[in-house]
């Protein structure tokens, strides 16, 4: 089985990669609702599968340079409640397959240690389904 070098996935704002990230992270999940009855044995079931969300969770270090989507464009985004994105979680070469689907961005940290790169995270929230792409 062939390994798959992490730094070659990025998160993309549309066709703009989000800049200077050293981490991203696809959340995918299933609400399971409990279906528990006197029937179960005293053992917790989940016998429905309800609805999926996910989520992608990324951050870097600051850094204005180079093209694509910078940490002040993120803020911009979300102050000014422009945040629907279409968001790619895919590599920037070769055929593994990504993820893609609409969200929102729902924050943006910014830190400054003393004697330290500035470093950012952010996060993009599902707004609908998310889909398979290439």
């Amino acid at each position: 089985m062939a390994k798959i070098n992490g730094t070659l996935y990025c998160v993309f704002d549309g066709s703009d990669r989000i800049l200077h990230t050293d981490s991203a992270t696809l959340n995918v999940d299933v609400d399971l609702p409990e279906t528990t009855n006197k029937e179960s044995g005293g053992w917790e079931m989940h016998e429905i599968d309800g609805k999926r969300s996910w989520s992608i969770d990324f951050s870097g270090l600051y850094d204005e340079t180079g093209s694509g989507i910078t940490p002040d464009e993120i803020l911009g985004k979300i102050i000014a409640r422009t945040l629907d994105v279409t968001v790619y979680f895919k590599p920037t070469s070769g055929s593994t397959t990504g993820w893609t689907g609409a969200g929102k961005y729902k924050n943006i940290k910014i830190e400054a240690t003393g004697e330290a790169p500035v470093k950012f995270s952010s996060q993009i929230i599902a707004n609908g389904a998310l889909s398979e792409t290439t």
